[in-house]
């Protein structure tokens, strides 16, 4: 009974260690811009002048965070073919949180790529570039979201009622563009609250039964599998990232309008 005791309590040390290791992971401070010009969620960067100049090496994502007095707007671009799919896998989670303030912050998943199976056709034949990019972006109709007080955890369309908007499109470099925009009021943020908000930004990679061999196989015949050259990589260290998420946090106050 005492041996018992002993391996509980030791497992529970474990875990409260664990659980404090993750809760310490550093934010880098960031400043974010205010937004001047009219930022629209178009899968394009022609809305952000400065080219997403900030860089995480961790998840291979340039970024940057801007700010009005009505949204917070994020734009992300990938320049890892694969990263590519992780990211399609599984989508991007992006979080606003007051610091320690909720526990699940609000949070919006993007993309979103719909699972029912298409059209089957020769994986012999690969086609253009573009071509695959047209398909991929074509699967993407919704996104989730989920911790918000005024939205029941799920899908919600592109076009929907509450003002989170989001779009994703490819540059002239074939890199993935990723446009997400959350109302502050969602968020119970206000350019009047100076409050520190801490914002998480996670690539989710692949989740649960969909590693499964099956679901494998048949994303091989899919567009996020086949962008570029055609599968996913075999079981072995490459495969291990793409089930392992990988997350950052940055730290701004929401800019004002100078």
């Amino acid at each position: 009974m005492i041996r018992v005791k002993n391996i509980v309590l030791i497992i529970g040390v474990v875990l409260v260690n664990l659980s404090g290791a993750f809760s310490q992971k550093k934010a880098e401070m960031i400043n974010t811009r205010w937004a001047n010009n009219v930022v629209v969620a178009d899968g394009s960067l022609s809305d952000w002048p400065d080219s997403l100049t900030m860089f995480n090496e961790a998840t291979n994502l340039y970024y940057s965070l801007a700010n009005d007095d009505k949204n917070v707007y994020l734009a992300l671009r990938s320049a890892s073919k694969q990263d590519l799919t992780k990211i399609l896998a599984g989508g991007i989670s992006f979080s606003a949180n007051i610091e320690g303030k909720k526990k699940d912050p609000a949070t919006v998943i993007f993309p979103v790529l719909d699972r029912t199976p298409g059209k089957s056709r020769n994986t012999k034949d690969q086609p253009e570039v573009e071509e695959m990019q047209k398909q991929i972006l074509s699967r993407i109709k919704d996104i989730k979201v989920a911790g918000f007080k005024e939205i029941i955890d799920g899908g919600i369309s592109l076009q929907n009622t509450y003002g989170i908007r989001a779009a994703a499109g490819f540059d002239k470099n074939n890199n993935l563009i990723q446009e997400i925009i959350i109302p502050l009021s969602l968020l119970n943020l206000s350019t009047a609250n100076a409050g520190e908000v801490t914002y998480s930004i996670k690539v989710n990679g692949l989740q649960g039964a969909s590693v499964n061999m099956n679901q494998r196989q048949t994303a091989q015949r899919q567009p996020m599998g086949g962008m570029y050259g055609g599968q996913f990589p075999p079981r072995n260290s490459a495969m291990n990232k793409l089930l392992t998420s990988t997350e950052f946090y940055i730290r701004s106050r929401l800019a004002t309008k100078q």
